[in-house]
């Protein structure tokens, strides 16, 4: 065998190693039809709006259960009262948007943008929301049972009579935090 046909043999497998390995990896990119029936019906759960930009809508009441929003653009948008229950929210952009009284539960929410957002009365219970940014965030009278916070971002961000009852939060950070107690708490300052 000359090392002419040997290279042209090992360019043929590679080539289709290749095509295997681009087939085999999940395309995560929205569905324009489930963008479209969520636009238009508010109702859209498992969707799949993986990196859509959806700021500044107003979804109110919005059913967006077990719905996949990885990366979405959810910005300034109005979700108050919404079903996220088990929705995909991780590294999503929900910075500025109101969320009160949504219903997130078993929502996995890791590394989510939720600065200044307002989740008064949400309930994120069992939700993972690890490395998640609350900054400037309300979440008075949240309820977080059993939350999985890790990492998460507090600063400035009001518990005040959030239940976080089973809630490991030991590595959160918590600078001029209103904790669940109305007192403010500063912890992990540094990071």
């Amino acid at each position: 065998m000359n090392v002419k046909s040997l290279a042209t043999g090992l360019a043929t497998v590679l080539m289709v190693l290749l095509g295997i390995v681009s087939f085999a990896t999940p395309s995560w990119a929205y569905i324009q039809d489930d963008v479209d029936m969520l636009l238009e019906l508010k109702d859209c759960p498992v969707c799949i709006l993986t990196e859509a930009d959806l700021s500044g809508e107003d979804f109110t009441r919005v059913n967006l259960k077990i719905a996949e929003l990885t990366a979405a653009n959810l910005s300034q948008t109005n979700l108050q009262e919404a079903n996220l229950m088990l929705a995909e929210l991780q590294e999503a952009n929900l910075s500025e948007a109101n969320l009160v009284e949504a219903s997130m539960n078993g929502a996995r929410l890791q590394g989510a943008n939720l600065s200044g957002a307002n989740l008064s009365g949400a309930v994120l219970t069992q939700a993972n929301i690890e490395g998640a940014n609350f900054q400037g965030a309300n979440l008075e009278n949240a309820e977080l049972t059993a939350a999985i916070i890790g990492n998460a971002d507090w600063r400035g961000a009001n518990l005040k009579g959030a239940n976080l009852r089973g809630a490991t939060w030991a590595e959160a950070i918590i600078c001029n935090t209103v904790l669940p107690d109305g007192t403010v708490g500063d912890r992990n300052c540094e990071s």
